[in-house]
This record gives structure tokens, C-alpha cells and sequence, in this order.
């Protein structure tokens, strides 16, 4: 049994999500230096990595979906490492902002079922 609720279809969605909201960002919290070019830096990593999974929401799926929860494992913790070794955290909101993202992340990370496909192929109902 499988216990973990978010698919391909819905982690890619929520990555496109996690994009939007690190894009947007820095304007609607008046981010500035480190807490700004993080949150560039974020999405422009996690929008590339999204666009080229192996999921139904890809652009162009060059990249497993098992190997997207593997090159997110030490993404996660760079979500809040990053903003502390970089004084980020020190502007006001920054704190706030990464602690909840990365909480939000790492929600969305442990209740992913990277293995989804995999796990299709041995019961012989291949997606798509």
C-alpha cells in the first residue's frame, strides 16, 4: 500500500507553484541582497529541474521522476542553509519566509511517491 499521496502530476504542480512563489518573493516581501538573489536562485534551480522531469506537467522529460526526489534530497536542506550562511535571514520577513518554505518543501517532498512509476511498471499498469 502506498502511502504516499502526491503523484508526478501533483509534485510537478506544486513545484511550478514553489517557482511562482520564490519568484514573486522578493517583491512581496521588499527582499533585497542575499534573500533576493536566494530566492532567484531557488526558483530558477527548481524551475529547470521541473521543466525537464519526467512527469505529465514536464516541457521536456529528460530527467526521472526517482532521480528528481534524489537531486531534491540535498536541495531541501540548501532551502535553509543557504539563507543562514548568507546573513539572509537577518532581514525582516527573510526568517519567516525561508522557515516556512522549506517547512512547506519538505512537506511536499516526504509525501511525494518518487517511486510512482517504478511501482507501475511491476504491477504492468504503465502511465501514459
Amino acid at each position: 500500500m502506498n502511502n504516499k499521496p502526491i503523484g508526478p502530476t501533483a509534485h510537478g504542480l506544486i513545484d511550478y507553484g514553489f517557482v511562482t512563489l520564490q519568484t514573486l518573493a522578493p517583491s512581496l516581501f521588499n527582499f533585497k541582497g542575499s534573500a533576493k538573489t536566494l530566492c532567484y536562485a531557488f526558483a530558477g534551480t527548481q524551475g529547470i529541474l521541473n521543466i525537464f522531469t519526467n512527469h505529465p506537467v514536464a516541457v521536456k522529460r529528460l530527467v526521472p521522476f526517482k532521480v528528481h526526489g534524489q537531486i531534491e534530497t540535498p536541495f531541501l536542506p540548501a532551502l535553509i542553509a543557504l539563507p543562514l550562511l548568507t546573513g539572509a535571514l537577518k532581514q525582516r520577513y527573510a526568517q519567516a519566509y525561508f522557515f516556512t518554505f522549506f517547512g512547506v518543501a519538505l512537506a511536499n517532498y516526504l509525501l511525494t511517491d518518487y517511486q510512482y512509476y517504478e511501482k507501475r511498471k511491476i504491477a504492468g499498469n504503465i502511465p501514459e
